[in-house]
């Protein structure tokens, strides 16, 4: 008898209700027919307890509780939280509502407030993976931390000690969420060297992390009033950004936004009262991370910016509850530094808004003063502030694995990578640079990121693909202009040193931004352009000749040759060769 052939996976008429949760395709599992493939791939019930659309339930309705929360208890049960391959869900219909006992360690926020509790299985989740989740957290505060400070130390482990976590849902996400964030860096590449037990944490992938942060957040913006759910949307858009997920990353700095404007959060006097010390300083240090990341997301994805540093009513963070920080001979913190990048993003914002408004066709007032004093102005107000550094700031030290130390260094790094952001700004906004002017600045940038102790960049990771990959496209800019040959060649070798910085830093990446790759694809049709038009220019001179013989006892005429004049010298790029180049301070955007 022949072999039968293989049964073909059909998509059934209605999902179960864990592919419906999470919106993927539901189809009949070939190896057990009492189960799709998703549910026999995670292991779990396959269940159609929703109504149907005619309002009338399926008759597959099943009695018993759901399949995700179960299985999650199951496999917490045994103590090995590897093992959780299905995310429980966040809530089910029926769930009363309760208050936290009185004493708790709890947000400030959540006091005489009600709190929707975490289901069994995310308590059980929380507590058997305590271990792999403080290892991450360890990681955290290596590789995040320095340039994303959101939790106090001391604070985030007197509350995982006590298992607040397991409790407290708006507290869960939070954990969740930097979980997440910390996994996907430690995934590409961003430790130097490998923690303790990391098999446990590779175990449990980035996806898992982020899915328990997401079901467990308030499924209505407007009850996401607890200060550590504010903070899981500002871990959720960083863990997006790590996986180059934009759009998802977008949608978090929006939420994060909307949640400070309907609390009003960005006047210090509408917090809390009687919050400590130690948490009023994770607030800080929240908000202007967060206004940083929304001016760097305006910049590299040219978009709109949330708010303004206008609007802020919030104080620079002072750093004074850092136990562990270990601060160089002359006695400076960190925070300095940090505070000063914070500054440099401030005035980033205002040139931003500039030259927005320099080229918006609504801009109805003009520009009101000349955008060149402007610039000048700026840069001597830059240059004034960071001759004012302490030296630490302003030396590229090498890592030494020490997080207490090296804490300095992400400091410098990222200063370094901010000020480089800014010149390309200053570029944009003053007329008639030249390109040798620009070409100067570009190289010198590029000189500077070279310099760059790898391991700093490695931690930073993702968000500075983009950075430096955006200011690598800058260089578009400069070839809407009239061009010769030589600096057409002098921009290429530019774009392919960029590219080779990107590349090296790619390549630990688990999801590649792929901009080395889109650099080296400019490069490639500039070659390309360029060649085309050298046989052109060849043919038609070869033409000139044989019309016009009286030329043939002149010089030669090669470029630049000074016996007699190029014929074109000079050119210009078609416009369609600059249609795709969305970096938004091409001049063809500005």
């Amino acid at each position: 008898m022949p072999n039968p052939r293989p049964r073909r996976l059909l998509r059934n008429s209605k999902a179960c209700d864990f592919c419906h949760k999470r919106r993927i395709k539901c189809q009949s599992s070939p190896l057990d027919p009492s189960r799709c493939q998703n549910c026999a791939e995670f292991d779990v019930r396959c269940t159609y307890s929703r109504p149907s659309k005619r309002g009338t339930s399926s008759v597959h309705t099943a009695a018993a509780p759901p399949p995700q929360q179960q299985a999650a208890a199951d496999s917490v049960s045994s103590g090995d939280p590897t093992q959780c391959t299905s995310p429980p869900l966040s809530h089910e219909p029926g769930v009363d509502r309760g208050r936290f006992k009185e004493g708790e360690e709890t947000s400030s926020a959540a006091e005489g407030r009600w709190l929707e509790p975490l289901t069994p299985a995310w308590q059980g989740f929380a507590r058997a993976a305590t271990p792999v989740i403080r290892k991450l957290l360890s990681a955290y505060h290596e590789t995040v931390y320095p340039i994303f400070p959101f939790f106090d130390p001391v604070r985030l482990d007197r509350r995982l000690e006590a298992l607040e976590h397991g409790r407290n849902r708006a507290f869960f996400c939070s954990i969740m969420a930097a979980c997440a964030l910390s996994s996907a860096r430690i995934r590409d590449g961003a430790l130097a060297s490998p923690q303790g037990g990391s098999e446990d944490v590779v175990a449990m992938s980035p996806e898992m992390f982020f899915a328990a942060a997401e079901e467990a957040l308030p499924k209505d913006i407007l009850q996401s009033w607890d200060f550590d759910c504010l903070r899981a949307y500002a871990l959720l858009a960083l863990a997006s950004l790590q996986d180059a997920k934009i759009r998802a990353m977008q949608m978090y700095i929006g939420h994060y936004f909307t949640v400070v404007a309907i609390n009003q959060w960005h006047d210090e006097s509408n917090w809390p009262e009687h919050i400590p010390a130690s948490e009023k300083e994770e607030r800080r240090r929240l908000y202007w991370s967060m206004y940083t990341l929304d001016v760097y997301s305006s910049i590299v994805w040219d978009g709109c910016m949330h708010y303004q540093e206008s609007h802020a009513r919030v104080e620079y963070p002072s750093g004074r509850n850092d136990p562990d920080n270990q601060e160089p001979n002359d006695g400076t913190h960190w925070i300095v530094g940090w505070n000063f990048t914070t500054d440099l993003y401030r005035i980033l914002e205002h040139n931003l808004t500039r030259l927005r408004s320099r080229a918006s066709k609504f801009n109805l007032l003009g520009d009101p003063a000349s955008s060149v004093s402007l610039s000048l102005t700026s840069q001597d107000r830059v240059a004034e502030l960071y001759s004012t550094l302490p030296p630490v700031f302003r030396q590229l030290q090498p890592a030494t694995g020490n997080p207490a130390r090296d804490i300095y260094g992400f400091q410098s790094a990222n200063i370094q990578a901010t000020m480089a952001l800014l010149r390309m700004v200053y570029l944009s906004l003053e007329d008639g640079i030249d390109l040798e002017t620009k070409c100067s600045v570009v190289s010198d940038v590029l000189a500077t990121f070279h310099q760059v102790p790898k391991p700093y960049l490695r931690a930073i990771s993702t968000p500075l693909i983009y950075h430096i990959g955006g200011i690598g496209i800058i260089l578009g800019s400069v070839m809407e202009g009239s061009l010769s040959e030589s600096s057409c060649r002098q921009v290429q070798q530019l774009l392919l040193s960029m590219a080779d910085l990107l590349e090296n830093l790619e390549a630990f990446l688990h999801r590649s931004a792929g901009a080395g790759q889109r650099l080296r694809d400019l490069v490639a049709r500039l070659e390309e352009y360029i060649e085309n038009r050298d046989q052109r220019f060849r043919q038609a001179q070869a033409g000139a000749e044989f019309a016009a013989p009286t030329f043939q006892d002149s010089p030669s005429n090669g470029w630049g040759d000074p016996g007699m004049p190029d014929l074109s010298p000079q050119f210009q790029l078609p416009d369609d060769f600059l249609r795709d180049w969305t970096w938004p301070f091409a001049m063809s955007n500005t």
